[in-house]
């Protein structure tokens, strides 16, 4: 995820902290109503009941309120949390993946609605979900990166990282995006076998 304009490491404000979620949740419904490229600044000021000054306060442009959108979705699915416990907990790339991947199959499962209403506007190779797919990628990379022990395999990091989060990416799309109503444990199964773990 690219930087932010807002500073995401101090507390907000009570009224930093309901202007954010006013824009939040407004690209939010702008999204499950219209593609990306159409939504505006100014209506997203209109619909959030803020002028174009306190939007520019707080962001660069609607790329920059986009991802912080894509923050607050890594925040409800507590991903600090993944990178942070598995170094502590010494666990197997299968464990740490198996975390992963249910609290994202949890996030898709919890926004199921605003999600097939976001891709009923937004197609698959649109900016806005590329963008949030690769949001999901770089954090699938951190994880292991940061957290898994692959010193004794002989393929480079890079490649596991990408294979393993394009395989993570790929079931998500199956089971959410194509509607195959796969169960989690039925998930798990196809990224077990795809993984080969």
């Amino acid at each position: 995820m690219s930087e932010l304009k807002y500073d995401l490491t101090k507390k907000p404000t009570r009224g930093a902290q309901r202007t954010l979620t006013a824009f939040s949740t407004t690209m939010y419904q702008l999204l499950s109503q219209k593609a990306f490229e159409q939504i505006s600044v100014n209506e997203i000021c209109e619909l959030s009941n803020f002028p174009r000054a306190t939007f520019y306060n707080y962001f660069d442009d609607k790329y920059d309120l986009v991802n912080y959108c894509w923050y607050i979705l890594t925040q409800e699915i507590h991903l600090d949390d993944v990178k942070k416990i598995t170094p502590d907990l010494n666990l197997t790339p299968k464990q740490a993946l198996s975390i992963f991947f249910d609290r994202v199959y949890q996030l898709f499962t919890t926004h199921s609605q605003l999600l097939t209403n976001i891709l009923k506007n937004n197609s698959l190779n649109s900016q806005m979900v590329l963008n949030f797919t690769d949001f999901v990628r770089a954090n699938m990379r951190e994880i292991i990166y940061n957290c898994l022990d692959f010193s004794a395999v002989p393929v480079p990091l890079d490649l596991i990282a990408d294979h393993y989060s394009n395989t993570v990416l790929l079931v998500l799309e199956w089971t959410f995006v194509r509607r195959a109503d796969v169960t989690l444990a039925e998930a798990h199964q196809y990224l077990e076998y795809l993984l080969k773990y």
